[in-house]
């Protein structure tokens, strides 16, 4: 089975109709799931969701418990992985590759990418174009 991690920015358009790539997130998400693919999340992606949704529901008026309600549902659904376990020990590794990409991924990307490596899951569903800039990882955007 094809393992696909799914980045915020999916998760994020999937949840915004507001969001200009709200409706190809829906194609994508769908898509990814038709392909009974094994769908991932990182604990750092659902920190940064809950965040940016939370900022997203005050600014656009939404109503942000059935927002979070949303997000523990698909917390539910995919599987999540740990990031954040590994962090310290990639500390090194996500500054070099950060750098390695000219600044085009963040930190928080990086460990993103890094942990994939590691636990050899090579595809991610992204609107981010950073990690196009990563060898060992297929981004899924459409």
């Amino acid at each position: 089975m094809i393992r696909t991690v799914i980045d915020t920015n999916v998760i994020v358009a999937l949840l915004d109709k507001k969001d200009v790539h709200h409706k190809r997130a829906v194609t994508l998400v769908q898509k990814l799931e038709e392909e009974k693919r094994d769908i991932i999340l990182m604990d750092c992606i659902i920190v940064e969701l809950y965040s940016v949704i939370a900022r997203r529901s005050r600014e656009r008026g939404y109503d942000v418990s059935q927002a979070f309600q949303y997000i523990r549902d698909i917390e539910s659904i995919y599987t999540v992985l740990s990031a954040y376990y590994y962090r310290a020990m990639l500390h090194q590794k996500i500054i070099e590759l950060m750098a390695l990409t000219d600044g085009k991924l963040s930190y928080h990307d990086a460990l993103i990418a890094l942990v994939m490596k590691k636990r050899g899951i090579k595809e991610i569903a992204t609107f981010d174009k950073g990690f196009e800039e990563v060898d060992w990882i297929q981004v899924v955007s459409s």
